[in-house]
């Protein structure tokens, strides 16, 4: 038994103790509600439900009455009563167990006597196929070991109910979705199978092919979800789901003309066109297609189900989902420095590094001396256009042109920064509260960046400042302090940032341009705007490139390669720099991006609540 599930029987003995002791007193109230959080802690101990007839027995209604059904409902309380009313409802009883699996599978639940010995006959198949649509989802496809094990009950409870009702279509095909999810794979083959023959509908002819693609024969389940979308061609997520199916077998061409086709038929159906996006975007890797898909969200907001395609696709690509990875000699050598290791009284350096980059270094090894060999790059230690400056040089030395942020700033940063974002459009949304800063607090964070907060991800050097400067950056566009035309318009946002993407050469260019591209994503009036200045930015990186080492440039180049509208020589020059470089680094294990704020999304703050 595992930790946890020892800690939860201790407990649970705990409460018993107490309920028997309320019990002794003949307070059944109390003696029920303890019996409820032993339930709910460990729903299989037998002693759970020994004390549980017990009780029963000392009221006239069975117990009933000791655990009432009342919103919010205790997941121990409603368990009880399911297992209470059973002798007198079993379908009722059984429709009360299965909530209480979907709200927690890995917990035995159903795993009871009474379920395992009752007559399935005795239930209307309309019962029985509703128990198991409550279940089949929430145990996962297929199920993981545990609520494999903690769930097997509703297996057999499948082979019993498909032999009490083998004329019922419904109980077969919900028996099917059951049976795959916990393992028996050939029996879901055979009940979706006489579902289908008792009744060809859209669910169970789906049900029947997924049972096939579970038992491992793809083209099989292709075949029944292709007879599915030829009987029922308005229902456009049949569709979604064979074009999802061909391209996962090999055969994307096919499965893009499909939605195509789709698309052409109703333009407005989202799962069709969320997927033919994604689709080209994993065939050729042009992220104008998730540019296309953005906007379509933007014109289009989700009236349904919630859609993964566009972080799915962004997950784990430098800019569409992290930041790109640092990439100086500085940095890589603090990455070779033990945590702990003690002081580094030296560091040589070839040749000079942005200022941030160095910055981490004497933060990390504070006395540190850098010796910085080679010339000193005029074009790397002035700005590119004159504009607020966020460092300054005397030599080879850069300083801080702007004082350290607040103690609140400082805070609202570590709050909201992560390393990781779902998609542009989110990480947008996360650096909502950082608008309520100051332009100086927000421009002092990007080059006083906070310490990270303790964390169960061990980032390689120099990330968590990146993302510092990316969020600070991204919060600029939420700022109130410049003024606004319109509450979307961010022309003045847009030219701050745009200052800091052409001052000194630094890793505050790629944050600045960064936002620049994520205000173009937002809006399609400023794209010809953000096309131009990032283009810019990196062709006069990349021409430096031709004298010294820019570290920036590969950065600069994925950032061509995400900006709406960029097109022609300079994002080939783009494709050349980075098919000429390695990939940059990402940490092994990096945290779930969060959310987008649910209240405060871009689509609700610029269209409100309406739905299509």
């Amino acid at each position: 038994m595992a930790e946890g599930a020892e800690t939860a029987v201790e407990e649970a003995h705990g409460e018993l103790s107490l309920a028997r002791v309320a019990l002794a007193e003949d307070d059944l109230a109390h003696a029920a509600s303890h019996l409820a959080g032993a339930l709910g802690l460990a729903p299989g101990l037998p002693e759970v439900h020994e004390l549980l007839a017990a009780l029963a027995a000392r009221t006239a209604d069975g117990g009933l009455s000791l655990f009432p059904l009342r919103e919010p409902a205790f997941i121990g309380t409603v368990v009880a009563h399911a297992h209470l009313l059973a002798p007198a409802d079993p379908a009722r009883a059984l429709g009360m167990l299965a909530r209480a699996t979907a709200a927690a599978p890995e917990q035995p639940w159903a795993d009871v006597s009474w379920v395992r010995a009752l007559d399935a006959g005795s239930v209307a198949g309309q019962a029985l196929a509703q128990v198991f649509t409550t279940v089949m989802r929430p145990l996962g496809d297929p199920a993981e070991e545990p609520v494999r094990t903690a769930n097997e009950v509703y297996l057999d409870l499948a082979r019993r109910a498909v032999a009490a009702h083998p004329d019922d279509a419904m109980v077969h095909a919900t028996a099917a979705g059951v049976g795959r999810r916990l393992g028996a794979t050939g029996a879901a083959v055979g009940w979706g199978a006489r579902a289908v023959e008792l009744q060809p509908s859209k669910l169970t002819l789906v049900w029947y092919a997924y049972a096939l693609r579970a038992d491992g024969r793809d083209d099989d389940g292709i075949d029944v979800l292709r007879e599915a979308y030829r009987r029922f061609p308005s229902e456009l997520d049949l569709c979604a789901d064979l074009a999802n199916w061909l391209a996962a077998t090999g055969r994307a061409a096919e499965a893009i003309a499909l939605l195509e086709e789709a698309v052409a038929r109703d333009p407005s159906y989202d799962c069709v066109v969320h997927t033919l996006h994604s689709m080209r975007f994993d065939e050729d890797g042009d992220v104008a297609h998730l540019i296309e898909l953005a906007d379509y969200t933007r014109d289009h907001p989700p009236s349904g189900h919630e859609h993964y395609e566009l972080e799915t696709a962004c997950r784990g690509r430098p800019w569409l989902g992290l930041p790109a990875g640092a990439t100086e000699a500085c940095v890589n050598m603090l990455a070779q420095v033990p945590e702990g290791g003690g002081e580094l009284g030296t560091m040589a350096l070839s040749a000079l590094e942005v200022p941030s980059a160095l910055a981490l270094v004497r933060r990390r090894f504070p006395g540190v001396t850098i010796d910085i060999g080679g010339e000193t790059p005029p074009d790397m230690t002035s700005a590119v256009r004159p504009g607020r400056a966020l460092w300054t040089y005397i030599g080879k030395e850069a300083s801080p042109a702007v004082p350290p942020p607040s103690q609140e700033a400082v805070e609202l940063a570590r709050r909201v920064v992560t390393p990781v974002w779902a998609h542009p459009i989110a990480a947008y949304d996360q650096a909502l509260p950082l608008g309520q800063l100051p332009i100086d607090d927000l421009l002092g964070l990007i080059v006083h960046p906070p310490e990270a907060p303790d964390g169960p991800v061990d980032l390689p050097p120099g990330w968590w400042e990146r993302s510092v400067q990316t969020y600070a950056c991204l919060g600029v566009l939420h700022s109130a302090e410049p003024g606004r035309k319109h509450p979307t318009d961010t022309t003045a946002h847009r030219r701050i940032l745009a200052e800091v993407a052409f001052g000194v050469e630094d890793w505050a260019t790629e944050a600045a341009l960064f936002a620049l591209v994520v205000a173009a994503w937002l809006d399609p009036g400023c794209r010809t705007e953000v096309a131009a200045a990032v283009g810019m930015r990196f062709v006069t990186a990349a021409r430096a490139a031709q004298g010294r080492v820019v570290t920036i440039l590969d950065s600069l180049a994925e950032l061509v390669l995400i900006t709406p509208e960029l097109e022609g020589e300079v994002r080939g020059l783009a494709r050349e720099v980075l098919s000429a470089s390695a990939p940059s680094s990402t940490p092994a294990s990096l945290p779930e991006p969060p959310s987008p704020p649910v209240e405060k999304s871009w689509l609700r703050r610029l269209f409100g609540r309406r739905s299509s």
